[in-house]
């Protein structure tokens, strides 16, 4: 695919989740999991590479992943996974008190309806099967096309920006400029490390490994929220 072609379409990706999530949210009232319809978009690279590039559904869905690479560096994956864990824990314990919480439970009662009934069943799908899919969305597809189509640099940059993009329609309005610059700042740097570890790796299972800490910490924040606020 041309690159201009390929750009057009990561910014149809990076803007329609958008369009859909807000939508959702302004005219239906189906709590969770209608607020994440946008997620299909996640399973478009399974569509380009069966009708797009030829390929069949197995080699589209898995190829990857390789479980012996995952397996080989498990301890240093384990290790790369509890360590960012803590950064974001410890990141959130440091600036809690300039952060408003009850804006925060405001906004995600109001954007996704989540509540301390449903935090526990919500965090578990965040961390196993929602982690998956974006990791095979970023980097098995996003990333990858675009390290293949430009420069090494240009594409860690401009995934990381579009990874970062779609988690600001969540907090857009929950922070002060500064912390929602260095938020989202966060999220860039968090993606571009992602980033460096699938194209070290050459494996998903390894990304969606560390993902599922960095998840942890985030619903682990979560409960702190809810259970302080």
């Amino acid at each position: 695919m041309e690159n201009k072609k390929f750009f057009l379409l990561i910014f149809i990706l990076m803007i329609l989740p958008v369009i859909i999530f807000f939508s959702t949210k302004n005219f239906f009232q189906g709590g969770y999991i209608l607020s994440s319809f946008y997620k299909i978009i996640f399973l478009f690279p399974l569509f380009f590479g069966i009708f797009i590039e030829k390929n069949t559904l197995k080699k589209s869905l898995f190829q990857d992943f390789n479980f012996k690479r995952f397996r080989k560096n498990f301890f240093v994956l384990l290790g790369l996974g509890i360590f960012l864990a803590l950064i974001y824990f410890l990141a959130f314990l440091a600036f809690k008190d300039f952060i408003s919480l009850g804006e925060i439970t405001s906004g995600l009662k109001d954007s996704i309806s989540l509540n301390t009934t449903n935090l526990i069943f919500i965090g578990a799908y965040i961390i196993f099967i929602n982690s998956l899919l974006e990791e095979y969305f970023w980097r098995g597809f996003v990333f990858k096309k675009l390290f293949s189509s430009i420069k090494p640099l240009q594409a860690y940059l401009f995934s990381g920006i579009a990874f970062s993009f779609h988690h600001v329609m969540f907090y857009y309005n929950w922070f002060s400029p500064l912390f929602f610059i260095l938020v989202t700042l966060g999220l860039v740097f968090y993606a571009m490390i992602m980033n460096f570890i699938f194209q070290k790796y050459k494996d998903l299972f390894s990304c969606w490994f560390i993902h599922i800490f960095a998840d942890i910490a985030q619903i682990g924040i979560g409960f702190f929220i809810f259970m302080n606020v």
